[in-house]
């Protein structure tokens, strides 16, 4: 029979832990599920600072791959997603202070009356008390709220350069990614030069050892091969530099960098217009300039809060207190206290004055900042869109070029075959012919990084 009673017993217990268990598993899942909704819905927003619109005018689906995870999981961005939060919950710290602050103690009395002086009148020697204090500070000029304004310009400020830092970083990798593709080009071009030059050197060496070229021509045909090995061994290093930094503004593991994958630079190409002018008021949207714009509010605000300081404050302080002092526990037994009024500093040595104005000084220094910086705003649109139009130019001359290279080298290859020129000619005019490929290449790739920084110049807003 006891045994019995102790296996019922075991099994209730055991029953019990696992369904205490099992919730703890529901509520970990549940948090989880929040958490990854939250992740999911802050990733949501940052994209939509960078508008994906204009990159997918590349149309390049890997180039979006790469800008998309940069900016989901760049740790400088995320850090500026935790100020954002930060600066939420100072915002409702100042919210909070609005409302009055009521606290409970309890505390012990031991208390010694003199007879003589005063006759017994119930009062115990050893007694303990429940006080409850309440504190309110009500903000009958605002001073509050001007400190709520003030938090909210610090959550805007914080938003702007969160959105400034997302629209560097798809610029960064868009330019990363386009440099590598064009590497990755002109290291299979660097490879076709070197195994053109060895081919001409082999034969230089052996008209040298026939008589027929000279020990300068000699050199001169090696120091090029070497040359040319050194300019491959550069892209190999700069491939590599920039892979590493694409590892690096992505969060990646800069050891995954070998399973990264480019589009042909050849293959990609801007599919929209060159824009001729742009409106100046562009400059509005930039998120640097709406930075200073909040920072200038807020120093405003500043100064408004100054002059306030010459206004009381009014504050409530109450006092309800409970207590065994007297035999009876309750109403009867106790002591309440009632405080309202107002607190004037009459002097301070002319602090206040000083404090108003310094924040006129900080709000004329801000404002300086912005018109700075709305100023360089344009500055930087007209040299961006200047550059662009002259390396566009400098791109399609570089193709004109190319197609009269490659004629050159059609013809010499036609004469050799007629028997007119030699082999080391067609060597040479090939190099030539892919020295052009390479400027075109490089052009062409000059001229993206340019229409990005345009981009970044007018706020993400091409």
């Amino acid at each position: 029979m006891l045994s019995l009673s102790i296996k019922r017993i075991t099994t209730i217990a055991l029953t019990g832990f696992i369904l205490s268990a099992f919730n703890v598993t529901l509520n970990n899942a549940a948090h989880k599920a929040f958490a990854g909704e939250k992740l999911k819905k802050e990733a949501e927003s940052r994209l939509q600072y960078i508008n994906l619109d204009f990159w997918k005018k590349f149309n390049d689906e890997l180039l979006i791959k790469y800008i998309v995870c940069a900016v989901n999981n760049n740790y400088d961005l995320k850090n500026l997603r935790l100020k954002i939060n930060e600066l939420r919950q100072t915002k409702n710290l100042e919210i909070s202070k609005q409302f009055p602050s009521v606290s409970v103690g309890a505390n012990y009395f031991g208390l010694k009356i003199p007879r003589t002086a005063i006759p017994f009148q119930g009062f115990r020697d050893n007694s303990f008390a429940l006080p409850f204090i309440l504190n309110w500070e009500i903000d009958m000029f605002g001073k509050r709220k001007n400190k709520i304004d003030m938090a909210w310009e610090n959550i805007r400020g914080a938003i702007y350069e969160e959105s400034g830092a997302a629209i560097s970083l798809a610029s960064e990798v868009a330019g990363i990614y386009f440099n590598i593709s064009n590497l990755n080009a002109q290291i299979e071009i660097q490879k076709e030069v070197i195994k053109n030059s060895e081919e001409k050197l082999g034969r230089v060496q052996k008209a040298y050892n026939s008589g027929v070229m000279n020990a300068i021509d000699l050199n001169n045909a090696q120091k090029t091969v070497e040359y040319e090995k050194i300019v491959l061994n550069d892209y190999k290093k700069q491939r590599e530099s920039f892979l590493l930094n694409l590892s690096y503004l992505m969060g990646e593991n800069p050891n995954e960098v070998k399973d990264f994958a480019f589009s042909d630079i050849r293959l990609i190409e801007y599919r929209d217009k060159i824009p001729e002018c742009i409106n100046s008021d562009v400059t509005i949207y930039r998120p640097d300039v709406l930075k200073k714009e909040a920072e200038l509010k807020k120093a405003k605000i500043d100064v408004t809060l100054a002059r306030k300081e010459f206004l009381p404050n009014v504050n409530v302080f109450g006092v309800l207190m409970f207590s065994t002092l007297t035999p009876n526990f309750g109403w009867p037994g106790a002591v309440a206290n009632l405080l309202a009024g107002a607190t004037e500093n009459i002097f301070s040595g002319g602090r206040r004055i000083f404090n108003v104005k310094q924040k006129k000084i900080v709000y004329k220094e801000a404002l300086n900042e912005y018109l700075k910086t709305d100023l360089n705003a344009i500055k930087e649109i007209n040299d961006t869109l200047y550059s662009l139009k002259s390396d566009d130019k400098t791109y399609k001359s570089n193709l004109k070029n190319l197609h009269f290279e490659e004629d050159n080298f059609i013809r010499v290859s036609n004469s050799f075959s007629s028997g007119v020129s030699n082999w080391i000619d067609v060597l040479d005019n090939q190099n030539n012919f892919l020295s052009e490929k390479s400027k075109v290449l490089n052009s062409k790739v000059q001229r993206f990084v340019d229409i990005i920084s345009l981009y970044k110049a007018v706020g993400g807003r091409l």
